[in-house]
């Protein structure tokens, strides 16, 4: 069982430990609020308003409150603030954490924690559901890079901010995805509910404790303080997510508790975690200038991932990139040829950072419909993007 039930407010004086009685049964619990609310939505025939408030919501254009249910007005307003508890200087320091490493911590989602993800068999059965063609697949993983800029860019959090409105589209989404894969066979006995509270907590995870915890095998190295007050920001986002107090870890200590035990009890080889996979590598190889690059995709994955996430979601083995030595020196302007492999990828990772962000407007300009892909000014100016005017 969980010992101490404190709320996600950052009370941390006692020690809470899970165990996988507690956790089976967080698996059968999913988000009574927002599911309340989209059962009504599907049930009632309200589909196509909801859908163009959700588009809205993504495109962060004005709501037309007036034309929506009244159901969904209320749950707009319910969501709609920060919890009383949360402190706004502290989760300004988390965003200036990101403003600092956000190119490196871009890299980490896309090639640690998204891979980790995939990695968990039991939680990447519904991402595959919900994305099964590779065009679905890949607007996926693009919104979720999305939403860790949405909520972490400047103002983000502010009422009004692209965060909230980016938590609430999502917490809404979420709720529809569950009722809809309920009503299709989904076996809850085996599987758990779908985006159930175990798996959200892990996600909660995959954009906090997995963004920064790669980062000293990239060369940077962050203070505690910076990695608690990251975490915090998300501690307040588990909460506007609908995520049950009692799977969020509240400090370093907890999220390292919490992210291996969810590894032990779902880390599997799975066919959906591999397809998942080869649409993420194939997106990122997309993103990066020129082919000669490909094969660097995958071993920084493994690299960031670790191996056994590696082995687990189909990737190569290492390649051996004496290869790319000349690259790197043109990139960087290296003078000497002793350098061992993994410091070559840690300075290649900071390129493919910039082309991954830099990528993502290329690509989402490639077609009418695809989703818009925004990143702040001031993030762009002081990440070196090169971004153009679409």
């Amino acid at each position: 069982m969980v010992r101490d039930a404190s709320s996600a407010t950052g009370d941390n004086s006692k020690v809470r430990e899970w165990d996988d009685e507690f956790l089976d049964s967080m698996r059968q619990v999913g988000d009574p609020f927002a599911d309340a609310v989209a059962a009504r939505v599907l049930d009632e025939g309200q589909v196509e308003a909801v859908r163009h408030l959700l588009q809205q919501l993504l495109d962060h254009d004005d709501v037309h409150r007036a034309e929506l249910p009244d159901h969904v007005r209320e749950y707009l307003d319910q969501t709609a603030a920060l919890p009383d508890w949360a402190d706004p200087e502290r989760m300004r320091r988390g965003e200036i954490v990101f403003e600092r490493w956000g190119v490196a911590i871009s890299v980490a989602l896309f090639c640690a924690s998204l891979p980790s993800a995939y990695a968990c068999a039991k939680g990447v059965s519904v991402l595959a559901q919900t994305a099964r063609l590779e065009t679905d697949t890949r607007r996926r993983i693009m919104e979720t890079g999305q939403f860790l800029i949405d909520v972490l860019g400047p103002g983000g959090m502010a009422p009004g901010g692209k965060g909230i409105m980016a938590i609430q589209r999502v917490r809404l989404m979420h709720a529809a995805i569950r009722h809809l894969i309920l009503a299709h066979g989904w076996d809850s006995a085996e599987l758990g509910l779908p985006i159930n509270q175990e798996d959200l907590a892990g996600t909660l995870l995959s954009f906090s404790y997995t963004l920064v915890e790669p980062l000293p095998r990239l060369g940077m190295t962050l203070a505690d303080d910076e990695v608690e007050d990251f975490l915090y920001v998300w501690r307040v986002v588990g909460e506007m997510m609908g995520v049950d107090a009692r799977v969020v870890a509240t400090d370093i200590a907890e999220s390292t508790e919490l992210v291996n035990l969810i590894r032990r009890r779902q880390f599997a080889e799975s066919a959906d975690g591999i397809a998942m996979t080869d649409a993420l590598v194939g997106l990122l190889q997309e993103m990066t200038p020129t082919h000669i690059l490909d094969s660097v995709v995958p071993d920084l994955i493994r690299m960031l991932s670790g191996d056994e996430v590696a082995e687990l979601i189909g990737l190569p083995p290492r390649a051996r990139h004496f290869g790319l030595l000349t690259l790197l020196k043109v990139l960087v302007r290296f003078t000497t040829h002793e350098v061992e492999n993994d410091r070559i990828l840690q300075r290649l990772s900071d390129h493919v950072g910039w082309w991954i962000l830099n990528g993502l407007f290329d690509i989402e300009r490639q077609g009418e419909h695809r989703t818009a892909f925004d990143i702040p000014d001031v993030l762009a100016n002081h990440w070196k993007l090169h971004v153009e005017p679409a």
